[in-house]
């Protein structure tokens, strides 16, 4: 296939290489063109064509298939990406309309990319929120139906910059533990405009995974700072409990590398020093002051609760 454009530009800290027959995908790469990359960053390359006759017809709004180091996707608005996990690299065929979608690109495409090439160019995407508090991150995990996302927002109004919302992306050099965002939007669920009266001016719409939700750009919405990365500080482990109040118990050893790794993506055996780096950053971020927050409240008192706990701390 003929490729005659080339360009580069950072995702999280890393340094990705673009070749491509669209004017629309250099377009939209170009406010990625202008983030500062170490020299030492870690390198992916990314091989996309637009095709006009190009168009699926997939049952399911995405889907994914894995074999060994090789990752297939299915992608709307037509979008079909195989990510050779060991060679580092992503070869693609999308469609004008996919090309020429922003969303597509910024919230699906990038994304995606960096969840599954992060780890062999040493960054850990790791499923948790990172808001950043006068140059100290505050990183929020927890199981799917915790409230990370509405948390996040309430963060947002309280103050606090936006990293990251469903998948923050570690990078580890010595001496320097960074997570990065992607400036993708907070996915809100329909019932969280009892809690968000500023939703009312946004209309909810269908997700990757099929789901209705709002997404929200925290500065749009919320007038919040959002910022491309920052340094971890401090992690909380969100658990609900049907008890009202917010209780900080503080994590025994050991307990955030735990949770990371059996959370994390599982790699193939071709990757053992990816899994390697993946487990050291997976240290670093764990010597971060941790506590479990078991919380009854609702996500803006439990958000009030948190600015109190962390001006103590």
């Amino acid at each position: 296939m003929s490729l005659p454009f080339h360009t580069e530009f950072s995702l999280a800290g890393t340094r990705c290489l673009l070749s491509t027959n669209s004017h629309e995908l250099l377009r939209l790469s170009r406010p990625w063109q202008s983030i500062r990359v170490r020299p030492d960053a870690g390198c992916f390359r990314m091989s996309i064509l637009e095709e006009a006759s190009f168009t699926s017809h997939s049952p399911k709004p995405s889907h994914f298939r894995g074999l060994s180091h090789l990752v297939f996707a299915l992608l709307e608005p037509h979008g079909f990406l195989t990510f050779d996990l060991l060679r580092r690299n992503l070869f693609g065929v999308v469609s004008p309309a996919a090309a020429r979608d922003s969303h597509f690109w910024n919230v699906q495409l990038l994304p995606i990319s960096l969840g599954l090439l992060g780890t062999v160019v040493g960054v850990a995407p790791l499923h948790c929120a990172c808001l950043d508090r006068d140059g100290g991150g505050l990183m929020v995990a927890g199981d799917s139906g915790a409230g990370k996302s509405t948390l996040t927002a309430a963060l947002a109004k309280k103050g606090f910059a936006v990293v990251s919302d469903d998948w923050t992306y570690v990078s580890y050099r010595p001496g320097q533990l960074v997570a990065h965002g992607m400036y993708a939007p907070i996915k809100l669920l329909p019932d969280s405009i009892r809690f968000f009266p500023e939703l009312r001016r946004s209309m909810p719409r269908k997700t990757m995974n099929g789901e209705l939700a709002y997404e929200v750009h925290a500065a749009k919405v919320f007038h919040s700072q959002v910022k491309a990365c920052s340094a971890p500080k401090w992690l909380l482990f969100l658990e609900r409990t049907p008890a009202p109040g917010c209780h900080f118990i503080p994590c025994r050893p050991g307990h955030a590398t735990q949770y990371f790794e059996k959370n994390a993506e599982k790699l193939p055996a071709e990757l053992p020093e990816a899994a390697a780096t993946r487990s050291e950053i997976i240290q670093q971020i764990s010597k971060c002051q941790a506590w479990i927050l078991r919380t009854g409240d609702d996500p803006v008192q439990t958000a009030q609760s948190i600015c109190n706990f962390l001006s103590e701390a």
